[in-house]
């Protein structure tokens, strides 16, 4: 957390304020390049993709079936297990700052979540939060190739939370890109308001900053 120690006339504020105004530039332009850099990566082309299933309220829907028809997939490994009591804090977090889809669904885009829980303790979760995007039950999803022995890509690479980014062409599907832990970061409207505020995020030491906030009906403010 950093505080803000220095009073200024307003002529120095200016002069403060157009220096960082570079660097914010500079970020801004790498950001953008880095975008360039991640449209370009190699795909992976995903065999036989509708072998791998999801639970939904109406039955199974293949990994096809999340497009909804469009050309893009973006899919949500969320933390919630069989045993677990309620959502992680995090992932929870997360998917609150989740925009209206019908955002995304102008560009061919379709979201969707997926956690190992059972679908009525999916859907039990997702009612209480109020979310309003497609939240599956994965459980069964990766049995088959994980007895196989099968390298699924796409699967979240620490093993528990994460994006995956499909494209899909005609009949064929393709794993394109996936993030982990602060690379979700770039989701969060709420640190990017605070970071612009004199206090910041409000996290101190080692610990895991969004394990400091709670499920959004948990507050009393």
């Amino acid at each position: 957390m950093s505080t803000k120690v220095d009073v200024v006339s307003p002529a120095e504020w200016q002069k403060a304020r157009a220096e960082l105004l570079k660097q914010e530039k500079a970020a801004t332009h790498l950001l953008a390049d880095i975008s360039v850099a991640r449209r370009d990566l190699p795909m992976v082309k995903i065999n036989n993709p509708t072998r791998f299933t999801f639970d939904t309220l109406d039955g199974k829907m293949s990994l096809v079936d999340l497009f909804e028809g469009r050309r893009q997939l973006i899919l949500y490994h969320f933390m919630l297990k069989p045993d677990d009591k309620e959502g992680c804090v995090g992932c929870s977090f997360l998917m609150d700052h989740i925009p209206n889809l019908n955002h995304l669904r102008s560009r061919d885009t379709a979201f969707v979540a997926v956690a190992q829980a059972p679908i009525d303790k999916i859907e039990a979760f997702r009612r209480r939060m109020g979310w309003t995007f497609p939240f599956y039950s994965s459980g069964k999803t990766f049995e088959a190739a994980d007895k196989a022995g099968e390298e699924v890509t796409w699967k979240p690479g620490n093993g528990y939370f994460g994006i995956s980014v499909f494209l899909r062409d005609g009949h064929d599907v393709f794993h394109t890109y996936s993030t982990t832990d602060r690379g979700i970061e770039i989701l969060l409207s709420t640190y990017a308001l605070l970071d612009m505020t004199p206090l910041g995020r409000q996290e101190v030491g080692n610990i895991n900053g969004i394990e400091m906030f709670r499920l959004h009906d948990r507050y009393q403010v």
